[in-house]
């Protein structure tokens, strides 16, 4: 029936709306609307088991810790692309920039950083069906979002962030929007070791379908082992919908010191609660990022999603000299 097949689509569009692919899914479709996956959205971050809520992202910070954002050290514009579950495709674009006076060492401004996202995902055709289960015209899914994220340091070592966030959701026909707010924390215990938290989609008083926003705690940590090697751990703690830990590595290879030519080798882990029973290869994340100069950077993620496919993720980065440097 029509009902039905508009209910199946639209669970599938939940499955992989705003900037999540499949391995970042929220099995608790049925009762809770935006997964917390959403703000997922780089190759970096997949690769690395998404993992990175205490990885300095720079601009990317947006979407996984705003409080990363006081650490921005000059502007920043990225381009994100997500492909390859079905019919569905995900555009991100990033844009990051310290406020006030830039710090000698380029790691942030005096007023912290700001940065502004904009997403759409087109989720692709679904066919229609009347009450007598004949096919009618096929109906589009899609999803706009946006969000303005600020982060500052407030106390030597420990910083402190905020982002707003609006989400437009076009389904046969009908139309959907939610605001919401992430607040998260970044604290530098030692040289090398950071520790973030997040709480995602604070419901700013909108529902979805009539159903409430999925929110719920990031908490992770991440240890710069050298300049070569980092190492990153996080879990996810959602209300009523599904639960995960994540572990991610990185190893630079190259000009370390110069920040041009080197090859950066990444990988993850995911483990979900409950387990979404996927045949075929689930959890694993491999991918590559290679900086061409001091400015330009591009990255390359993949992660099965057993039957469903495999997700691919390409992103480029292009960084401005900080202020200070200038």
């Amino acid at each position: 029936m029509k009902i039905l097949s508009t209910g199946i689509g639209f669970i599938c569009a939940a499955l992989l709306c705003g900037q999540a692919s499949a391995v970042e899914t929220d099995y608790d479709a049925g009762t809770k609307a935006l997964p917390l996956q959403q703000a997922g959205g780089t190759a970096r971050a997949a690769a690395m088991g998404s993992a990175v809520v205490a990885v300095s992202q720079g601009s990317a910070a947006l979407l996984w810790n705003p409080a990363g954002l006081s650490r921005l050290g000059g502007m920043e514009i990225g381009l994100h692309h997500n492909s390859g579950l079905g019919d569905t495709i995900q555009e991100t674009a990033i844009f990051g920039m310290p406020l006030g006076q830039a710090k000698a060492d380029c790691t942030g401004g005096s007023l912290g950083g700001l940065a502004a996202s904009f997403g759409y995902v087109n989720h692709g055709s679904f066919d229609g069906m009347d009450a007598l289960d004949q096919p009618t015209v096929s109906y589009q899914a899609g999803d706009f979002s946006g969000s303005l994220g600020w982060g500052r340091e407030l106390l030597p070592g420990f910083s402190g962030g905020i982002a707003l966030k609006d989400n437009q959701s076009r389904f046969a026909g009908k139309g959907y929007n939610a605001f919401s707010t992430d607040i998260g924390f970044l604290y530098n215990v030692i040289p090398g070791l950071n520790l973030g938290a997040t709480y995602s989609n604070i419901n700013l008083g909108s529902k979805i379908g009539g159903k409430e926003l999925t929110s719920g705690w990031r908490l992770g940590a991440a240890l710069d082992l050298g300049k070569h090697l980092l190492l990153a751990a996080s879990g996810e703690l959602q209300n009523h919908a599904v639960n995960r830990l994540q572990f991610g590595a990185e190893y630079l290879i190259g000009n370390i010191e110069e920040k041009s030519n080197v090859l950066a080798l990444r990988a993850g882990v995911q483990a979900t609660y409950p387990d979404p029973q996927l045949s075929g290869l689930t959890g694993l994340t491999l991918g590559l990022g290679y900086t061409l100069t001091r400015a330009l950077t591009l990255d390359y993620a993949m992660a099965p999603s057993g039957e469903l496919g495999t997700s691919h993720r390409f992103s480029l980065t292009y960084k401005f000299d900080c202020q200070a440097k200038r």
